[in-house]
């Protein structure tokens, strides 16, 4: 048999805000147990790449774990991959960002370890082509992508060199059969699927897994039974080490430096598989999964031809795809670009050009908190942990604001009110930015003069950070399978699934589009809703007398009126007291009402005040037409924190009656409603001047978890309204307080 050369390539890291007692865990189930194997094993090579997160935790909490890691790496058993520091998809950063986290990476093993690191790994292999460029300035020669990403007529053996500006990068294909078989099927089966390549010909083999789930099949149970033989990684070694004579494990620098170029390739803006599937959305993602499905099992010959032309979508898709990551995105590239103005204003030494005690160390803690908040969890559907988990987004918001309230404070402007007009979403429209000393808002004039993100200073975070309930790729296997029986119970602390019989692992047993675990006893497809509008907070409503409750729930209603998402025009900005800003918006629209159609004008006007920890909404409803209008005016306001629930986290009325966030419900003759966060003293509270009915339900999307696909918090939906008979040119007007307390 053909010698071949296997570089195994392993990804340790930890989504963001993990706390350090899970990051503990993790690293006492997964990570250190490896680095011991590896000790053990002299003969086993292996490239790993560890994020930032973890490198900073090492070095705080477990300095004797760290320097196993390096000793072994200056032995040359490991080889180091830096990359982004804080976890970043490269698409997604400004070319500064992605500068400066490579910087970061390379600059710490450098110090530590005297390495010079020559890879970078790409968390979810998100793909630039600019990354030659990009990556070329600094050092680095190669990185991996999936075969597929590498474009027409590459395979998997070997590597393939990319350019850019005459910059060249090398990219390895990573064999995703391979990697999806470790650490799920059989060492023996593992084996046999890489003597098949080796007799196809293949010199180098590149697989890839992440470290949590690796490191803790170390100790993980054959499947069938949850019982059996353990130490799947210890007997995989050592399948490994009976192959040697012809299998070799290899690291990336070693095949660069001694194989030549499998040939070159120019491969487009992408992402890995399941990562494309998500960013196309539900009805095409699914699709477009099934069709890569279908080629991969070779059913169809004339689906094989056209395999090579098949085009993997980019991480931008997602922004089309998903408005909470596209709003998360906005907000870090305006962050980014403050982070940016504060480092102008340092001479080429790191010292300020002017006066500005503070103004090194307010840049060095918001460049790190602006990393923390790029990390790619937070802009990535398609992976267990990701962009759908509310805590995740959270964690991503509260860092950002973070690094932007400290570039305030460094450069004296916190205390102050300031409003402007710009293209914050790029949709061609401006939208209305007003910052006072205690929150930011963000008001859209074209999407129905609503309030689409509302940043605390001190919480910190976005109190908006809500998700809209939009069809996902796998919502389709879940209403297919609604009538299997639901036998599956998943254990919070499983993390790795075994498949230990070898005759029962093909590849369609590890094709993630064929996996859905459900959770015993939850009826998923009866909980798939559908928003009908992007959510966000005073979003105007006309309902008629046959919207109910329970349509809103379901997202199945009539809209009486056309002011949802539509363009309002942007009255007036003032802003010439410096304590008061108000930003005035109207509408003429119009109103059903049985078979008739009224025209109402509504005004609404939003007054910031620069002492105060709160704002005002002021709404005018007036009716144009000559003949009465009987309708339910209502004003949707969706909240959310970290989607964490609990006993803390609670709805209060002014009566004190405590409703969990969770719970479907009707109140009457509310004149004030908190969300309150107890845990953290921290309570929003909705005031409005006129009694109001309050219909409220969670938010709630069927997502993918680390448990599996389950319904997930989003947030709060709060719907205030009044029944309102206007006569002709009559006006009525509804007022709203909004207060934050921390």
């Amino acid at each position: 048999m053909q010698n071949l050369g296997l570089v195994l390539c392993i990804a340790n890291t930890q989504p963001p805000g993990t706390s350090g007692p899970d990051v503990r865990r993790a690293c006492d189930r997964a990570y250190f147990p490896l680095l011991d194997l590896l000790d053990e094993y002299a003969t086993i090579k292996v490239s790993m790449h560890w994020s930032g997160q973890l490198l900073e935790w090492m070095e705080m909490h477990a300095p004797d774990r760290l320097q196993q890691l390096l000793t072994l790496a200056r032995s040359g058993r490991i080889e180091i991959l830096g990359g982004l520091h804080g976890g970043a998809l490269l698409p997604s950063l400004p070319e500064r960002d992605a500068v400066g986290q490579m910087q970061l990476s390379l600059r710490w093993w450098r110090q530590h370890a005297d390495l010079r690191v020559r890879g970078a790994w790409l968390p979810c292999y998100a793909w630039d082509p600019v990354a030659p460029r990009i990556f070329g300035r600094l050092g680095v020669q190669f990185s991996a992508l999936e075969v597929a990403q590498l474009g027409t007529g590459a395979t998997g053996d070997g590597y393939w060199l990319a350019e850019r500006e005459g910059s060249i990068l090398a990219l390895f294909g990573v064999d995703p059969i391979l990697s999806r078989m470790i650490p799920t099927a059989s060492p023996a089966r593992i084996i046999d699927e890489i003597a098949s390549r080796s007799r196809l010909g293949h010199r180098v083999l590149t697989v890839s897994v992440l470290g949590e789930d690796f490191g803790a099949a170390i100790d993980s149970s054959s499947t069938r039974s949850f019982g059996g033989e353990r130490a799947w990684v210890r007997r995989f070694f050592t399948a490994l080490n009976d192959a040697s004579p012809w299998l070799k494990g290899v690291h990336f620098g070693t095949v660069l430096d001694r194989v030549r170029p499998s040939g070159r390739v120019y491969p487009p803006a992408s992402v890995q598989s399941s990562v494309a599937a998500a960013a196309l959305g539900g009805a095409a993602g699914s699709a477009w999964q099934t069709l890569v499905a279908d080629i991969r099992r070779g059913t169809d010959p004339s689906l094989e031809r056209a395999a090579p032309f098949l085009r993997i979508p980019g991480w931008e898709a997602t922004l089309a795809s998903y408005p909470e990551v596209l709003r998360l995105h906005r907000r870090m590239l305006r962050t980014s670009r403050e982070v940016a103005r504060l480092r102008s204003m340092l001479r080429p030494d790191g010292r300020p050009r002017e006066d500005g005690d503070g103004m090194v160390d307010a840049l060095a803690e918001a460049t790190a908190a602006l990393y923390r908040g790029q990390n790619g969890s937070a802009y990535a559907h398609g992976i267990d942990v990701g962009a759908q988990l509310g805590d995740i987004r959270h964690q991503a918001w509260a860092n950002l604001i973070r690094a932007e309230y400290a570039v305030h404070i460094a450069l004296g402007d916190a205390g102050r009110l300031v409003v402007e007009q710009a293209d914050h979403d790029g949709d061609g429209r401006n939208e209305v930015i007003v910052r006072t000393p205690t929150f930011c808002a963000f008001l859209s004039p074209s999407q129905g003069g609503s309030l689409f993100e509302l940043d605390s200073w001190a919480l910190p975070g976005n109190i908006l950070n809500i998700r809209t309930r939009l069809g996902e790729p796998h919502h389709d296997a879940v209403i297919r399978g609604e009538d299997l029986p639901q036998i599956i119970e998943v254990s919070p602390e499983l993390t790795t699934v075994i498949i230990d019989d070898e005759d029962d692992t093909d590849e369609s047993t590890i094709d993630d589009s064929d996996r859905l675990v459900r959770l015993a006893g939850v009826n998923l497809a009866g909980r798939l809703h559908y928003d009908r509008h992007v959510r966000g907070a005073f979003v105007d409503h006309f309902f008629g007398p046959e919207t109910t409750l329970q349509n809103l729930v379901t997202g199945r209603y009539a809209e009486a009126g056309d002011f949802v998402g539509a363009d309002y025009q942007l009255l007036a900005v003032e802003d010439e007291d410096p304590a008061e800003v108000s930003v005035n918006m109207a509408r003429d629209g119009n109103v059903v009402e049985g078979s008739a159609l009224r025209l109402i004008r509504l005004v609404k006007r939003f007054v910031f005040n620069a002492d105060l920890p709160s704002f005002e909404v002021r709404y005018e409803i007036a009716n144009r037409y000559h003949e009465p209008v009987r309708t339910r005016f209502a004003i949707g306001i969706d909240l959310n924190l970290d989607s964490v629930l609990g006993p803390d986290t609670f709805l209060e009325t002014s009566r004190g009656v405590r409703v969990p966030l969770d719970q479907i419900g009707d109140l009457e003759e509310v004149t004030e409603l908190s969300l309150v966060d107890a845990s953290r003293g921290y309570r929003v509270t909705l005031s409005p001047r006129q009694a109001a009915r309050v219909w409220h339900f969670p938010i709630e999307t069927v997502s993918r978890a680390p448990a599996g696909v389950m319904p997930l918090f989003q947030g709060v939906a709060l719907y205030f309204w009044w029944p309102m008979e206007l006569w002709g040119q009559e006006k009525r007007r509804v007022e709203i307080g909004v207060s934050v307390d921390a």
